[in-house]
């Protein structure tokens, strides 16, 4: 069973934890090395199993979903976190992502969507295990002069400015602030050992800051609040082109990679459905998830 994932599930409907079960086992995707239907039980025994990854619905006894994570988090666990939930609220979506999960499903379980973040989750892993090789390599390696300054990570704008096209998105006044915290997020995956995890709050502030130090006024005029509607403005736009895809073309590549990489794929289904004149209501998005998605694409090439 040797490099095989493990996996550990919790949720107090023994119905979908045998479902998830069953996806997992079916396809060959790892083992079940343990399963909890309240948050106590499940923080013990995570810690003491440290499966890979942790699927956890978000309202569980005891102690829910968000808060089990942050204590797991704040106890050196190093699982990765996928919740699965029926609750769609802005609010409790951004809670836990906070708390440090990796992706967020919404219930009821869609398996593809299911198999296709679990294969995300999965290369993450893999890069995290590749970055810390390398990063260990190079403290071997690197010149132990106090004087030396570590290299900078360029930016991997051609990528980013790719994807950004793909998604029809480059006029967009917020592409600019997407492609900066981009590249942010990557350079401090590229210098930390272990996994950047944020606050896209701080993100803002961080970004204002540096348009500040680099004179840019027009970027940073408004501050941390209009970098957030800018960029909001402009993934909701993408979200829209995304969609626009799907309709015309289901089997499209763009829509097939970004569809579930960067987005609730239920929340393209919903805009979807607006453009098609089947619902009043647009799809949500998660601008977390849509940076992550970004930059797991860049890691990936």
């Amino acid at each position: 069973m040797k490099g095989m994932l493990s996996f550990y599930i919790v949720d107090d409907d023994i119905g979908i934890r045998k479902v998830l079960a069953n996806i997992i086992t079916s396809k060959g995707l790892g083992r079940i090395i343990g399963e909890a239907e309240d948050g106590p039980t499940a923080y013990r025994s995570i810690m003491e199993l440290n499966p890979d990854i942790v699927l956890m619905d978000l309202l569980i006894p005891g102690s829910d979903g968000i808060e089990t994570i942050r204590s797991l988090k704040q106890e050196g666990c190093t699982s990765c976190f996928i919740m699965i939930s029926q609750v769609d609220a802005k609010e409790m979506v951004s809670m836990a992502y906070e708390s440090g999960i990796e992706f967020y499903i919404k219930k009821p379980i869609n398996v593809i969507e299911v198999l296709s973040v679990i294969d995300r989750v999965r290369e993450m892993i893999n890069l995290k295990k590749s970055l810390t090789i390398i990063h260990r390599t190079v403290e071997e390696l690197s010149p132990r002069d106090s004087d030396a300054k570590p290299a900078k990570f360029g930016p991997a704008e051609d990528s980013i400015d790719t994807i950004l096209s793909d998604l029809g998105i480059t006029g967009e006044a917020g592409s600019i602030d997407i492609r900066k915290i981009v590249e942010i997020i990557l350079q401090k995956k590229a210098t930390s050992g272990r996994y950047f995890n944020y606050k896209l709050s701080n993100m803002y502030e961080l970004l204002s800051k540096h348009y500040h130090s680099e004179g840019q006024t027009e970027q940073s005029s408004a501050g941390v609040k209009a970098i957030e509607q800018r960029i909001r403005r402009a993934v909701s736009k993408a979200l829209q082109n995304i969609a626009t895809m799907g309709i015309e073309n289901p089997n499209d590549q763009k829509f097939t990679r970004y569809s579930t990489s960067l987005f609730d794929f239920k929340e393209v289904k919903q805009e979807m459905d607006l453009l098609r004149e089947r619902s009043c209501y647009h799809g949500k998005i998660n601008v977390k998830k849509f940076l992550e998605g970004i930059v797991l694409q860049l890691l990936r090439k």
